[in-house]
């Protein structure tokens, strides 16, 4: 099998890389949770049922970096047009890795009033694993990944579920800005990712999604708002901690891990191909015996070879049925020449 194929070239280069890490930090990161840090209780903002929709805030939140008060005014006046035009999440993948490269967020929080250091402008403030968990809950959310290879009878249990769970979702937006403090001069946070889910009627819940990367651990620190969960709480925000090196080896297990852990979709990893890879360790090609990850939807299928089935690089499930097929072809061939 040739190490020229990219799923396979940047799953041995990321396993590689969580061993060196281990051996930095002395931490078993293989073998550790997701979810890092999760709210006791979930938050409920109560809608306005009175007032008179308006949808100015609203389509500045559809085409601008989001921020709290920006949101608030929004949910205050106009929470009948979140979503309303089909858009759940207005900023594609593109424009998400332009916004992280080139410090936008902060950007955008400086010419708002916010205290920002000049190196938050000109120094990469993100981890490797924000992209991935960003692109994998991108894909799940357009229909990827989840329920793809469930049976006709598993398929329409998976759709009622899925269909429950994306009705409630009204919008996702990457790097939020978040006041840290009272005070509006200060330093604020940048989420990750801010979900906004209906809760009963006339309720929402606002979720943050935070990557803690493993620079964290390096440095001795911790993730940007971990451990300052109390001021985000008064917020109205619940703030979820995932592992950056679980976002870069199967980030649609992180954002299923979420998804559960949040209650927004419960059923989420049973519809996940590969869901009992437990541990990092565990991720290796049952046809190549290599390492895997899962930075594509499709890269971790399921094969049945005998008697067994196991789990296994995209490219070697491919090439194991183009030889099987060879191989049938080749035998028709001979018992047409008998």
């Amino acid at each position: 099998m040739s190490l020229d194929v990219q799923e396979i070239k940047s799953a041995i280069r990321i396993h590689d890389y969580i061993s060196q890490l281990e051996k930095l930090t002395k931490l078993t990161l293989k073998n550790s949770d997701i979810m890092l840090g999760a709210p006791k209780t979930k938050l409920v903002f109560d809608l306005p049922t009175h007032n008179k929709p308006c949808y100015e805030y609203v389509e500045q939140l559809y085409q601008e970096i989001g921020d709290r008060d920006l949101l608030m005014q929004a949910l205050r006046t106009g929470w009948h047009y979140i979503s309303s035009n089909g858009t759940t999440i207005p900023v594609s993948k593109e424009k998400y890795f332009q916004q992280l490269n080139s410090s936008q967020a902060f950007r955008v929080a400086k010419q708002r009033g916010y205290q920002v250091p000049e190196k938050f402008l000109t120094t990469k403030q993100f981890c490797y694993g924000q992209y991935e968990a960003y692109s994998a809950m991108h894909e799940i959310m357009h229909g990827k990944a989840l329920g793809i290879w469930s049976n006709k009878a598993n398929f329409s249990n998976f759709m009622y579920n899925y269909a429950k769970f994306y009705k409630a979702i009204k919008l996702i937006t990457p790097q939020f800005i978040v006041p840290s403090s009272s005070y509006q001069s200060s330093i604020p946070y940048i989420l990750d990712q801010l979900w906004v889910a209906s809760h009963n009627s006339n309720q929402v819940r606002l979720l943050g999604l935070e990557v803690a990367g493993e620079q964290h651990f390096l440095n001795g620190g911790h993730s940007k708002t971990l451990g300052n969960e109390k001021y985000l709480e008064k917020l109205g925000f619940e703030m979820y901690h995932v592992a950056s090196w679980w976002c870069r080896v199967d980030p649609y297990r992180v954002v299923c891990e979420f998804l559960k852990e949040s209650g927004i979709f419960p059923e989420a990893q049973q519809y996940l191909i590969g869901a009992e890879l437990d541990t990092i360790d565990k991720y290796v090609c049952g046809i190549c015996h290599r390492p895997m990850v899962r930075l594509g939807w499709d890269w971790i299928q399921q094969c049945q070879i005998g008697d067994r089935t196991v789990y296994a690089h995209k490219h070697c499930v491919a090439h194991k049925v183009a030889d099987k097929l060879s191989t049938r072809g080749r035998l028709d061939v001979q018992s047409q020449r008998c």
